[in-house]
């Protein structure tokens, strides 16, 4: 684009990913623990700490590029 002007959404999915990682491990995650469901609790986490990553690795290589 000429002139260097972009409008770009990228900083709203970082930081989409990564506060929703964070909302599932702290609520869900410790909700399916108290209530014993073990399979729940196993997907939240990994959804959470998917999410984290996901969230951190666009985050670096936005930076990078």
């Amino acid at each position: 684009m000429l002139g260097g002007y972009t409008i770009g959404y990228l900083y709203y999915v970082i930081t989409l990913f990564i506060m929703s990682g964070l909302f599932i491990l702290y609520v869900d995650v410790k909700d399916f623990q108290k209530a014993k469901q073990k399979k729940e609790w196993k997907v939240s986490r990994f959804i959470g700490w998917f999410n984290l990553i996901i969230g951190f690795i666009t985050l670096i290589g936005n930076w990078v590029i």
